[in-house]
């Protein structure tokens, strides 16, 4: 039981890890071999690793937000404009 407790923790560490640099791989591609070797070798880069995933993840949102936001200012923008021009909803 020990042995297959211990090879499913190693698994989940190597996806963790995969998952961590994923990102970092999309961006740096040419240098995979050496941003794996890092990230399981150095705790500080897999720290920074870490770090650079959050960030992308947190813009993604926010340009996702922003997105939205210049879609609802182009509507109302259509909105004013109609009402500027003397249209009057009944």
């Amino acid at each position: 039981m020990g042995a297959i407790s211990h090879s499913v923790h190693l698994e989940e560490g190597h996806n963790g890890v995969v998952e961590r640099i994923r990102l970092l791989l999309a961006r740096f591609s040419e240098d995979e071999a050496t941003v794996r070797r890092l990230a399981a070798a150095e705790a500080s880069f897999d720290a920074l690793c870490h770090e650079y995933r959050e960030v992308i993840e947190v813009l993604d949102r926010f340009e996702a937000e922003v997105k939205r936001l210049r879609r609802h200012r182009a509507w109302l923008e259509e909105e004013l404009l109609t009402r500027i021009e003397g249209y009057q909803p009944q």
